[in-house]
């Protein structure tokens, strides 16, 4: 499960928080099934209610907790560059977590600490002992955007979005498994 979640404020757009996030998670879950059909499903959560508190997570929580989930990840620091890759999938799992540091190390991102994931939305399910992972992302200057008449659309770096897209595709391809192609179909006459 990926996910991000959608907030505005009566002085931006949202934007950086957390439209990007959304926009992100949903756009590497649809290269992964544009590429084919991935062995795990691959659940998107648009969260809400995260700003007024984590309302849209307890109730994912709440509504779907008790379902296994093979992993849960959350983009929610805005759309600059992804450096350091983190995961809490489990000691019987620890190979894995290398596997995904090794497979995003081709965009510059760092491993991190293979015992914890976050992200504020799906924080009740780490909490209550799902397995995660957490792409950081820079935050110089998430703050100076975050809440603000700012957080607009322009204020995107189009090259470090890619990025993040790329790292997330990259990461569910890792988790899911492995996608079957589409079967070729003939051309009619």
């Amino acid at each position: 499960m990926v996910g991000g979640h959608l907030d505005s404020w009566d002085l931006g757009t949202g934007a950086i928080d957390d439209a990007s996030g959304v926009a992100i998670t949903t756009a590497a879950a649809k290269r992964i099934m544009d590429a084919g059909k991935p062995l795990r499903t691959i659940r998107v959560v648009w969260f809400g209610a995260e700003e007024v508190g984590l309302f849209g997570g307890f109730d994912y929580q709440k509504k779907h907790g008790s379902e296994p989930h093979y992993a849960i990840a959350e983009s929610d620091f805005g759309a600059d560059r992804i450096w350091k890759v983190d995961s809490k999938l489990g000691k019987d799992r620890e190979a894995e977590g290398k596997a995904l540091q090794l497979a995003l190390s081709p965009l510059g991102i760092v491993p991190g600490s293979l015992d914890k994931a976050d992200g504020s939305d799906i924080e009740p399910l780490l909490n209550a002992g799902m397995p995660g992972v957490g792409l950081s992302q820079d935050g110089t200057h998430y703050f100076d955007l975050h809440h603000t008449p700012d957080d607009t659309l322009d204020k995107i770096d189009p090259e470090a979005l890619r990025q993040n897209v790329a790292a997330y595709t990259a990461m569910l391809a890792t988790l899911s498994g492995g996608i079957e192609p589409e079967p070729k179909r003939g051309k009619r006459r």
